[in-house]
């Protein structure tokens, strides 16, 4: 058996839940931008876990991808629904994945056998873990870009968007596509009468890396109002606790550390610091997000 399906990283129970339960349309990078940008092609084997031929998706555990990413359990893009034509859970695979600027695909799959699907070990998360609405958010240390201490209760009072990321992450339509819905967020409220209490949040999951100059770098180069969008990370010892709270895990990848696999999570906060709802994954839209924010109660005037 080769030692990618037992080694390749997992999604944890609640991002398999999530993935698809409803239209998780998500490809390491993937958006509808430009398609006439060049493009890289990477072969990877792998397993089919699941396929989904309403959404045009497949979800692989597949090998380390030599040049791009390490070995994990993805679900993929693919722009010919007959690609997927034959294709069942424990096919053993071939594939091209076509990765452009701004989106990827897998353009050709090729079933090279069949294996029983192993289950792979890996950090889960329970539902009674995650905060549910109403419950309070955890008053975990947070130090913020400025090295100062920035707790969620010091923003009691003002509506909180708050997501995950970490700043060397390698794919585009995960935590830099947090940091684009937020940047478009942040110019929304400055123009949105009724959002001027509102305030971001981006929490690292990397603080070995993530240091207070390295956030601050990170927010300059996205154009973030400090009054607005504040970048945080816990301490190594909180980080764990306070994103399981959301539904967010983090482990660094067996064949590069300096690599994370990681699901994503984005929580509007009401103003007494209790949670209003979560989004998980990267399917929310800034249009969707803002709706989120003005359902909250505003504070009073």
């Amino acid at each position: 058996m080769p030692p990618w399906l037992v080694e390749a990283k997992v999604a944890t129970v609640y991002e398999m839940t999530w993935l698809f339960r409803s239209v998780f349309v998500v490809a390491i990078v993937a958006s509808a931008c430009s398609r006439t940008a060049p493009t890289r092609e990477y072969q990877l084997q792998g397993q089919i876990l699941d396929v989904k031929p309403e959404t045009s998706e497949v979800l692989v555990r597949h090998g380390d991808i030599p040049g791009f990413m390490p070995a994990m359990t993805m679900p993929y893009k693919v722009e010919d629904p007959k690609v997927l034509s034959g294709k069942e859970p424990g096919d053993l695979i071939t594939a091209t994945l076509v990765v452009g600027e701004t989106e990827a695909h897998l353009s050709k799959i090729d079933k090279t056998g069949h294996a029983p699907i192993v289950d792979a070990t890996g950090p889960e998360i329970t539902e009674s873990q995650i905060l549910k609405p109403g419950d309070t958010v955890p008053d975990t240390k947070l130090v913020d870009e400025n090295n100062a201490a920035r707790p969620l209760t010091s923003l009691k009072g003002h509506r909180v968007a708050l997501t995950f990321m970490y700043t060397r992450c390698p794919q585009p339509d995960f935590c830099p596509l947090m940091d684009r819905n937020f940047a478009a967020i942040q110019n929304e409220i400055k123009k949105t009468p009724g959002l001027g209490d509102v305030r971001l949040v981006s929490v690292s999951f990397d603080p070995a890396n993530d240091t207070a100059a390295v956030l601050k770098t990170h927010a300059k180069t996205l154009g973030a109002d400090p009054a607005v969008w504040h970048f945080v990370t816990p301490s190594t010892g909180d980080i764990k606790g306070f994103a399981a709270k959301f539904g967010v895990t983090s482990e660094p990848s067996d064949e590069s550390p300096g690599i994370l696999t990681h699901n994503l999570s984005t929580a509007v906060i009401n103003t007494d610091g209790t949670l209003v709802k979560i989004r998980p994954g990267n399917m929310w839209t800034p249009a969707d997000l803002i709706a989120d924010l003005k359902a909250a109660p505003a504070p009073a005037q």
